[in-house]
């Protein structure tokens, strides 16, 4: 697999370096050994960037799309991201097909899938961090182009710090994904394969509901810090991160704030505040962009006039269509069960307006409470919570002793094959493709 090629390649490529710039190599664990490589030609390589903004480099990337660079340390740099881009399709790949399988998955299940996709998304984010805090890196990332005066996007130290803020961040939505009963019993509810005939009622503690609120609140800072450092490389007429990228991690921060409201909603109608749950359940509509139905709206936008309702009426549209393009939106067939959008936010609107209607009817009907202002809820919001250590850099694994006497000793004879010297082999070479000369033989 690409992993396994990938994390082969690596302790080549650190050895390599390491003996080019004088700097011992740790063998064991306490144990260093100096080595001597002698520079015969610079090593010249070419890659294909990821998550740079296409709009901007066509103007000056050749057919090829593909930059050039010199030096171990742009091989050994482009190697990590690919590694870090590895890693985050292997947390996707390992959490959605379980979540959304045609068979409701079982707590043991979405355990295992949720344990691995954070391993992986934890490891990404180490990556990341590495290539962000090493100053190498950082001067691989400048000194690309004639000059020395282009910049590769990819291995800005603050893109990488930003793909590692976002690997934190949907690392801790994943966690708290994994206990999240209405989400599962969303998904449940609408499975045109689920066998059983009724799902039953979610169920979360007081506890678990507040603090699954304040890591959600972790998880939109962490998004927001990255959304900021990617965003922030490029301009003023340079290459820059692709707008998709940024947008997502935008997204992906209203995600984890309207499902923090959500969490909080939850907890208070759990202490029987119905009223202030629904107020939290419209702070989390506004966050995500969706339209809020609730009486005292339609009565204010009444009171200002038919004008004044068209024209709220159609920011409301334009943002929410924004927001859904934003997310990132999933192709999938007719009748397929899926997230709808990669941040999540199509799945997390289906969970608050199947709260917000069950929660009104029971304040229609029973406790008839009064709903508070949503807008003074999301400026009271706590402060965050990990779930998760933040990872330090990734360490490259570097070649064990053994490895090194074998590179250090001269090939054996199975390397040599006949012909691979042209002064001594004793074999005529024929031109391939040509026809063979005439033989006295009258078989052809």
């Amino acid at each position: 697999t690409l992993l396994t090629t990938l994390t082969e390649y690596l302790p080549y490529l650190i050895t390599i370096s390491h003996g080019l710039s004088g700097k011992p190599l740790e063998t064991f664990p306490g144990t260093s050994e100096e080595i001597e490589i002698t520079l015969r030609s610079e090593l010249e390589t070419e890659w294909r960037p990821t998550i740079s903004s296409s709009s901007l480099s066509l103007k000056s990337r050749q057919s090829t799309s593909r930059i050039r660079g010199r030096g171990i340390d742009f091989e050994l740099a482009f190697v990590l991201t690919t590694l870090g881009y590895t890693l985050s399709h292997l947390a996707r790949s390992a959490f959605l097909p379980t979540f959304y399988a045609a068979n409701t998955p079982s707590a043991d299940q979405r355990t295992a899938a949720v344990q691995t996709a954070c391993k992986y998304l934890l490891q990404a984010s180490a990556v990341h961090s590495l290539l962000a805090s090493s100053s190498a890196f950082a001067d691989v990332a400048r000194s690309v182009g004639p000059g020395g005066t282009a910049r590769v996007p990819d291995l800005d130290p603050a893109a990488q710090a930003g793909l590692s803020s976002l690997a934190l961040a949907e690392a801790t939505l994943i966690a708290v994904w994994k206990d999240d009963a209405f989400i599962a019993a969303c998904i449940q509810a609408r499975n045109p394969n689920d066998k059983e005939w009724m799902v039953r009622a979610p169920e979360i503690p007081k506890v678990r509901a507040l603090l699954f609120a304040r890591l959600c609140v972790r998880a939109a800072e962490y998004a927001e810090q990255s959304a900021a450092g990617l965003g922030s490389v490029g301009g003023q007429g340079s290459a820059g991160v692709d707008d998709d990228l940024v947008k997502y991690t935008r997204v992906l921060g209203r995600v984890a704030r309207a499902r923090a409201c959500r969490f909080f909603g939850t907890d208070a109608e759990l202490a029987g505040k119905v009223g202030e749950g629904i107020a939290w359940l419209r702070a989390a509509k506004g966050v995500l962009g969706l339209r809020n139905t609730d009486a005292g709206g339609k009565e204010e936008s009444s009171s200002k006039g038919g004008l004044s309702k068209l024209k709220r009426g159609w920011a409301e549209r334009r943002e929410e269509r924004k927001m859904e393009k934003d997310s990132g939106s999933r192709g999938k067939e007719k009748g397929e069960l899926g997230p709808g959008d990669n941040a999540g936010r199509e799945e997390e609107s289906r969970v608050i307006e199947m709260l917000e209607g069950k929660w009104e009817r029971m304040n229609n009907t029973i406790n008839t409470q009064p709903i508070p202002p949503s807008t003074d809820l999301l400026t009271n919001l706590p402060s965050g919570r990990d779930i998760h250590s933040p990872p330090g850099p990734y360490k490259i694994p570097c070649l064990d002793e053994q490895q090194l006497v074998r590179m250090r000793a001269p090939p054996e004879e199975d390397d040599f094959r006949p012909g691979s010297d042209v002064e001594d082999s004793e074999e005529e070479l024929n031109t391939p493709g040509a026809f063979p000369e005439r033989t006295e033989s009258a078989y052809y």
